[in-house]
């Protein structure tokens, strides 16, 4: 019990006297993902494959809660990543409005554009 005290005491000690920085925004732009992706170094490519594939993740995960998504995108069973990093790609090659701003949106909107989900059909049939 006094070591777990002490342990305690001297982690908060350590937070209160190491020197505290002040946040910054840290994103990534869509000229930063464009730059990343077409980077012909492994790491980059690697870089770009698991941004687009943690925007993916995320909107599949609001998808499973029932949280629809502002910008919705339905993704082909088995549509391989790099298809999809192509079709950003592609999008924004021809959208640089999205140069200076958080790349998720965009990343979003293009697969949108590309696989837009199929219109949801009501039960009843029109005469």
């Amino acid at each position: 019990m006094k070591k777990e005290r002490y342990f305690w005491l001297a982690g908060l000690f350590l937070c209160l006297w190491l020197p505290g920085r002040p946040a910054a925004a840290a994103y990534v732009t869509g000229d930063d993902l464009a730059r990343t992706c077409r980077g012909g170094e492994s790491v980059n490519i690697f870089s770009c494959l698991n941004y687009i594939a943690g925007v993916i993740d995320y909107h599949v995960m609001m998808q499973s809660l029932g949280t629809a998504p502002t910008i919705d995108f339905c993704l082909p069973d088995g549509l391989p990543l790099e298809k999809a990093a192509v079709a950003v790609m592609l999008y924004l090659k021809k959208a640089p409005q999205h140069d200076s701003f958080i790349a998720a949106p965009a990343v979003a909107m293009a697969l949108h554009e590309k696989y837009p989900c199929a219109p949801i059909r009501s039960g009843k049939k029109k005469k």
